[in-house]
């Protein structure tokens, strides 16, 4: 995907709340002032929320869209530690307001998206004298834990194989239409090297489980998916 550079357009708006239940049943005096100071960000496509070394200082919840949050090493290649859906809050600008520090990865929106933002003294105030907030908080930021020990523990002990048989599976369509991915990009979904996604990718369509296109990839037979994975668990 190609990253335009940052063109964000601010607004204050209320709309953000409907889009979390949790928090608009939260009628405390301390967190009904805090939703006044709440900002929205509108990014399109491709726009950058936080780069790497980004100053941090609000409470990040998305209320549209989808945010990727990666990180690129020296030599290129990018992975992906977490993606940022609707109703979600951003676990990494979270702790940062807990202990400091900058934002140490590239938040990209992958779709026109909207966050809100709550700034860190009206968050410092609002997590200390709001229960309901801080509940809602303490929440978000443990699933978002959990999720990426799962993801961690995938990644580290599945094999490669495995991983790309998962993700097919859980992106081919009913009607196949092929999944429009290039191998870099499903290479960052997996957290692998290009290289080895691409080489994978051709022993599955030597084995007649996939087709491959410019940008395609059909799933040929999802039966055969199925059976390596089931074979690969045991």
């Amino acid at each position: 995907m190609r990253v335009q550079k940052d063109r964000v357009g601010v607004v204050t708006s209320g709309t953000w709340l409907s889009s979390f239940p949790d928090l608009q049943h939260i009628r405390d005096h301390v967190w009904l002032d805090a939703q006044t100071r709440v900002q929205t960000k509108s990014l399109s496509a491709g726009t950058y929320l936080y780069r790497v070394g980004d100053t941090c200082d609000h409470y990040v919840l998305l209320s549209r869209g989808h945010i990727r949050v990666s990180r690129t090493s020296r030599a290129g290649r990018e992975i992906l530690l977490y993606r940022l859906k609707v109703r979600q809050s951003c676990p990494l600008s979270t702790a940062i307001l807990f202990s400091g520090g900058r934002f140490p990865a590239d938040a990209i929106a992958e779709k026109d998206t909207d966050v809100a933002l709550l700034p860190a003294k009206s968050f410092q105030i609002a997590f200390g004298y709001s229960p309901g907030f801080r509940q809602f908080v303490c929440t978000n930021f443990g699933k978002r834990i959990l999720e990426n020990i799962v993801l961690l523990e995938h990644m580290a002990f599945s094999r490669v194989d495995m991983r790309l048989a998962q993700w097919l599976l859980s992106h081919a369509s009913r009607d196949s239409t092929p999944i429009d991915i290039s191998h870099m990009e499903l290479a960052r979904e997996l957290g692998t090297a290009r290289e080895v996604v691409t080489r994978q990718l051709k022993a599955f369509e030597g084995s007649g489980l996939v087709r491959l296109g410019r940008r395609e990839i059909h799933v040929a037979d999802r039966r055969a998916l199925k059976a390596l994975l089931s074979r690969g668990r045991k």
